[in-house]
This record gives structure tokens, C-alpha cells and sequence, in this order.
């Protein structure tokens, strides 16, 4: 059966599980590992996703219909999409990407299951309505315009205290058409650039972002949320600091421990920022710049799990990962991190970075893949590869998880990975 009527059925068998039944919205990125989470606790999965040819390019062709137990194509007919899960008896909704995160928690709420509200929506895909939630709730976030008019945005940051800038897309990720702006003129040079151009997560910028640019130490938070009792309790699983390279680079992100003093400040800040975005079901994934004599101001938040992700490296590095996390809230009601020890006490992320177009050397690939502390990767790494020059997150050729109970071995394999992109990872063949 082709995938291109609304509320299209590809069914796998005909026996539903006791367990229950997932529907992951968009299972991309980390959100197709949910189907290996869920079928350990005995459930099956549904994907829900739009036809093919309506998904960004980073997404398109890549899932398998044979890996769930049905395949739902959602036209924009949300009660066909939400007839065809009722038929299927879907027990749980979850949003696998950036993208599924509205039409998951519209479906959750038209099948009276576990979600966000729908009407608050824009508060999670937004960057400008994120940022005014923060507003309206007293909590500290970034100065901020919203605005489709360039005059608009001129006259905005003219009337700024600080001359430094930050344009961007009001719903894409992954650092995906972020421009600095620190006179006129480049503010114009990069609203050319962007306003009215198709985005990475598939929309178009209609209307743009400005913000104050925030100067400070980056941190990255993973989180998982379920009410309880009554109310709302966020788990705190994962606190990063983040080290980019330039403007926005990735470099490296090193795991705190979250009994030290700074994770336990992003925690309090973190919590009631999810709040004014009214998230109260499920995993986010927010960025929090800690700026000097302000303390914490968020970046921003996605109500999903953190891409370019790689559960069994988490796992094998920390004892579990946002993916089973989150599983084990939907499942038990209690969002609660699983590890209860740290099999590593030192762990990493790598971000790889081409610094022209190319492909990935096999020798010097090898080497990579084979250092000591590396326990998995995201990304296409393999001999011959082609990769991109690297811009943003997005264009990384992969990232690499690094775990050890030595900081200085963790340390002597990051510059082992800088030094063999130095000398030619990127300059290898692609094969014929």
C-alpha cells in the first residue's frame, strides 16, 4: 500500500500487544531509536509521518515501514490521523523530531491520552513566543522581536541597549540559519539571507527572530517531565556544558556531575522554564546560556528528546540514556533518571568538523573509530563518505561519544580526533 492517502494504515500484523501501543510522531533523528525502547517493555510502535515528498530533505527516505506495526500518513485531516490510531488502540503519543512536536500533542489531545496542550504549542516551536512565555511568566530570557517587516527589526535594535544581535528562524533547529549582527548593514546582509527561504525543519521563514546576542558559558539540559501527584515534576537527566568553536561550531560537550554547584543552579532555572512553556509530558532538550552578573537565560527549548543522539554510547557511557528515560516516564508515570550509578566518570561529545568538502579517509577513520575511549557515534562515518564543509550541527559529518574514568585519556583522544581532521580524514575517495 503506498504511503500517500491521509490516515493511511501500512499494518505489520494483525495482534496487538497487552503492553500497549506507541505512536511516534516523525520517528527521525533519535526519535527512531524509540521503537527499539518500547518493544524491550513489550509495546509496539506506530510511526505517524507526512508523505514523503512533504518532509525536509534530512528526513526524507529515511524510514522503514517494516519496523512498526503500522504506518500512519498524516495529511493535515487530523481526525483521520486520530481515527486510524484509535483503530490501531495507540495507548501513548511521542514527538521523534523537532517536527512531530504540534501534531503529536494534537493527536494526544484528540485521543484523550498523556501530552502537552495544543493550545500552547507555539510556545515549543516558537522561539519568539518562547521567549515572551518566559515574559509574561518573570523569568529571565532573551530581549526579542518577532517580526516579517526588516524596517520592524531596524527600528528594534536601534532602541537596544548593546549593539550585538542574533537572527534566526522562529522554528528550525540545530543551529540552522543562526546569523551574529552587530551593525545595519549586517543585520540587512543576513535578512536577505533568510527571511522568506525554506528553513531545515521544513517551514519557511515567513517572520524571523531577533534577540540580543547572550555572551556566557553555554550548557545544554535533558529532561524528562510526568504530573505527579498533582503536579508537575521535571527529572533533570543530563547536564552538559557546551564548547563551540567560533560563532556556532560545535566542539565538544563534557557530562557534569549534577550534584555540583552549577548544575544544580540550571536545574532550579531550567524547571521554571518549563513550566512557562507548559511542558508536563515528556522529554526537552534546552539550551541555557549562563551570562556573567545575569546568571542563567535560555537559548531555547525543544519538547523532544536531543538529536544527533546515540542511546547505546549513552548508555554504555552513563547507565542510561533521554530515549529510556523517557520511555520509562510514558510507561511508569515517573519521570525518573534510571542510572543510578555512572559506569564512567568522565564523558564527551565530539562534534567532527570538515573544514572543506571531501570524504571520510578509511586508514584515518579507522583510527578514529578505534581510540580507546570512543563508545559510538551518529552519523554516516564511513570509509568514503562524503561529507560537507562543516557550517553548523547540521552539517557535521557525525559526533562521537567518549567515555573514561580518566579526564586526561578523554582529553589525549580529543586532540588525537582534531589532529587526524588536521591530516586528512576528510580527504579519502569516494568509492566508485
Amino acid at each position: 500500500m503506498a504511503l500517500s492517502s491521509p490516515g493511511t494504515t501500512i499494518p505489520r500484523t494483525s495482534t496487538l500487544p497487552l503492553a500497549g501501543v506507541a505512536a511516534v510522531v516523525a520517528p527521525y533523528s533519535t526519535g527512531r531509536h524509540y521503537r527499539e525502547e518500547f518493544t524491550r517493555h513489550g509495546w509496539q510502535c506506530v510511526a505517524v509521518t507526512p508523505a514523503d515528498d512533504a518532509l525536509p530533505d534530512l528526513f526524507r527516505g529515511s524510514l522503514d515501514p517494516a519496523d512498526y506495526l503500522a504506518v500512519v500518513v498524516h495529511d493535515g485531516d487530523l481526525e483521520a490521523s486520530a481515527r486510524a490510531l484509535r483503530a490501531l488502540q495507540v495507548t501513548a503519543i511521542v514527538a521523534g523530531t523537532e517536527i512531530g512536536v504540534p501534531l503529536a500533542e494534537q493527536l494526544s489531545y484528540r485521543l484523550g491520552l498523556p501530552g502537552n496542550a495544543p493550545l500552547t504549542s507555539p510556545r515549543r516551536r516558537d522561539k519568539g513566543a518562547m521567549a515572551a512565555a518566559l515574559v509574561r511568566a518573570g523569568i529571565d530570557g532573551p530581549r526579542s522581536l518577532v517580526t516579517g517587516q526588516l524596517t520592524e527589526a531596524l527600528a528594534w535594535a536601534d532602541m537596544q541597549d548593546g549593539a550585538e544581535f542574533v537572527l534566526k528562524p522562529a522554528d528550525s533547529a540545530g543551529s540552522d540559519g543562526v546569523m551574529f549582527c552587530s551593525s545595519p548593514d549586517e543585520l540587512r546582509a543576513a535578512w536577505q539571507m533568510l527571511h522568506e527561504v525554506p528553513n531545515a525543519m521544513g517551514g519557511t521563514n515567513t517572520c524571523l527572530v531577533l534577540q540580543e546576542r547572550l555572551r556566557g558559558t553555554q550548557y545544554v539540559i535533558n529532561s524528562v517531565s510526568a504530573p505527579t501527584a498533582g503536579r508537575t515534576r521535571h527529572a533533570f537527566t543530563e547536564f552538559w556544558a557546551d564548547h563551540r568553536t567560533g560563532t556556532h561550531l560545535y566542539d565538544r560537550l563534557d557530562l557534569l556531575k549534577p550534584t555540583a554547584l552549577m548544575p544544580r543552579v540550571l536545574a532550579t532555572y531550567t524547571a521554571q522554564v518549563l513550566d512557562a512553556l507548559g511542558i508536563v509530558v515528556g522529554p526537552a532538550h534546552t539550551e541555557v546560556m549562563s551570562v556573567p552578573g545575569r546568571g542563567p537565560v535560555l537559548i531555547e527549548s525543544g519538547a523532544r528528546p536531543e538529536g544527533s543522539y546515540d542511546p547505546a554510547a549513552m548508555r554504555a557511557a552513563t547507565g542510561s540514556d533521554h530515549v529510556r528515560d523517557a520511555v520509562h516516564a510514558v510507561i511508569t508515570g515517573r519521570p525518573d533518571r534510571l542510572a543510578v550509578r555512572r559506569p564512567h566518570q568522565f564523558v564527551t561529545k565530539v562534534s567532527l568538523i570538515a573544514e572543506r568538502d571531501g570524504a571520510l579517509d578509511a586508514a584515518l577513520l579507522h583510527t578514529l573509530l578505534a581510540l580507546p575511549t570512543v563508545r559510538g557515534h551518529v552519523g554516516n562515518l564511513v570509509p568514503g563518505a562524503a561529507v560537507r564543509r562543516t557550517v553548523d550541527l547540521l552539517t557535521s559529518p557525525g559526533r562521537l561519544v567518549l567515555a573514561s574514568d580518566n579526564a586526561r585519556a578523554i582529553t589525549e583522544d580529543y586532540q588525537t580526533i582534531r589532529a587526524l581532521e588536521a591530516h586528512g580524514l576528510y580527504a579519502g575517495t569516494v568509492p566508485r
